[in-house]
């Protein structure tokens, strides 16, 4: 698998770690932030780097993830779901990981050196590894919503209607 990683000074230090631990484990790493540690790195141009870098390669077809690093990860969970296509959690707990890889397809990690230590950074990567997505009917009907909302500001296009044993829309009872 692909990691786009990237980080601003806050967590450098975490990022490279993990790095250094998917480079060992046999996984192709992207490093889109600053070369050497940098105490005035920004957040914003790395994290739009990595999480333009996962939506190129999810469109050709290459299996990535990417993982985005700052103080507290909040302002880097902003600004890297503002690129178009992207679905990032930001998370401490893997039972939240889990549930937005299976349910959400989520592909971006972003995490809070200030929050998780190496350990839980690593457990968390882990499961976003490992956790597939169930892409059931309702699961990805919702994503194929967000992306034409992403796209046309509604979903009226790409709606799917309720089936049984879908929660989705449901018809008019009359």
């Amino acid at each position: 698998m692909r990691f786009h990683i990237s980080a601003n000074y806050q967590g450098y230090a975490r990022a490279r770690a993990l790095e250094s631990r998917l480079s060992a484990d046999g996984h192709d790493v992207v490093w889109h932030a600053s070369e050497e540690f940098d105490d005035n790195d920004d957040y914003t141009i790395y994290a739009i780097r990595a999480a333009q870098a996962v939506i190129e390669d999810e469109d050709a077809g290459v299996d990535s993830r990417g993982i985005v690093v700052g103080g507290t990860g909040a302002a880097e969970a902003i600004v890297t779901n503002k690129v178009a296509g992207v679905r990032a959690v930001h998370t401490d707990r893997p039972d939240v990981v889990i549930d937005a890889r299976r349910h959400a397809d989520v592909t971006i990690l972003v995490l809070g050196a200030d929050l998780v230590d190496d350990a839980a950074s690593r457990e968390l990567v882990d499961v976003l590894v490992t956790t597939p997505f169930l892409n059931n009917l309702d699961d990805a009907r919702r994503v194929v919503n967000v992306a034409e909302f992403e796209a046309s500001g509604t979903i009226e296009g790409w709606m799917i209607e309720y089936t049984s044993g879908s929660s989705g829309p449901r018809p008019a009872e009359g």
